[in-house]
């Protein structure tokens, strides 16, 4: 093993402290969202940092959660979130694999469409009016349906698609399979790293979207999670109203900062498990085009 000189540990610390500043700078929000939402009204109030949690209480947390909106929010969120990326990995997946292949006719022309439409958009007003001539407004489905195809996650397919040998679909042809099951028993246990990479993206996405909800949706029982959020942050919608007499009320922001931490919480606890198929599917899926 070779000794490493004076230069090389300087740069190594360096390095190490550069990225412990970086860590404390994407880390320290999160800190301090999670220690107002735990601090009593008097800390919670205080301006300045907040790095541990004084006065500590569960007030805001039981104020937010008897809110019956949120209820309903995550309950629209689960869905979008469940029904949403189901169809969009099957929407990706039947679209990637004949455009993965060389005998697929006029593959150029059609990717080329794909590349089209993520630099060209027809606009809200376009959209609103396309949502509306297929009654999509007001229900939960104009959170899937738009959604389910996107040209990016199909070109990441696509390449992962294309790095799979060819002699072990050449041997399933020799062996008599068509492309379905060639699809479902040889290219689909293959691309697990890259079906989990998508299926993240498209729960995260599923996770954080609210414009559609802002354009599309004014039945406030079909609201999104991030929805009843943005109406908590914004437009103070949810006062204390379940708080005991003998309780002093929650300060506003604790309530907004355990809003924060709720919405956040399904990727928080999704994301570690599914860290190690992101980075390999990520990686896989640009080293060939």
């Amino acid at each position: 093993m070779r000794i490493r000189n004076w230069q090389d540990r300087l740069s190594v610390s360096i390095i190490y402290i550069v990225l412990g500043i970086l860590a404390i700078i994407v880390v320290y929000p999160f800190i301090h969202v999670l220690s107002v939402s735990l601090s009593g009204r008097g800390e919670a109030l205080r301006s300045g940092f907040h790095w541990i949690p004084r006065d500590l209480t569960l007030t805001p947390y039981k104020e937010l959660l008897t809110y019956p909106f949120i209820w309903k929010g995550y309950g629209n969120t689960l869905f979008r979130m469940v029904v949403g990326t189901a169809l969009t990995l099957i929407v990706t997946v039947c679209a990637a694999y004949p455009l993965s292949r060389n005998e697929m006719p006029w593959k150029r022309v059609l990717v080329l469409l794909l590349l089209f439409t993520m630099i060209f958009d027809g606009g809200i007003v376009p959209n609103y009016l396309l949502m509306k001539e297929l009654h999509l407004l007001n229900t939960r489905w104009v959170y899937v349906l738009p959604s389910a195809a996107n040209a990016f996650q199909v070109l990441v397919m696509i390449s992962f698609f294309r790095s799979i040998p060819d002699a072990l679909i050449e041997a399933a042809r020799i062996d008599g399979a068509r492309d379905l099951r060639i699809l479902t028993r040889i290219i689909l246990p293959l691309s697990v790293p890259v079906l989990v990479t998508i299926g993240l993206w498209s729960l995260v996405h599923h996770i954080n979207a609210f414009m559609d909800n802002l354009l599309y949706v004014t039945d406030q029982s079909k609201f999104v999670l991030q929805q009843i959020v943005r109406q908590i942050l914004i437009e103070n919608r949810l006062d204390p109203f379940t708080t005991a007499v003998n309780e002093i009320p929650p300060a506003p922001e604790s309530l907004k900062m355990a809003a924060v931490i709720v919405s956040a919480l399904p990727v928080l606890v999704m994301y570690p498990f599914l860290l190690r198929y992101f980075e390999k599917g990520t990686m896989i899926g640009s080293v060939k085009g």
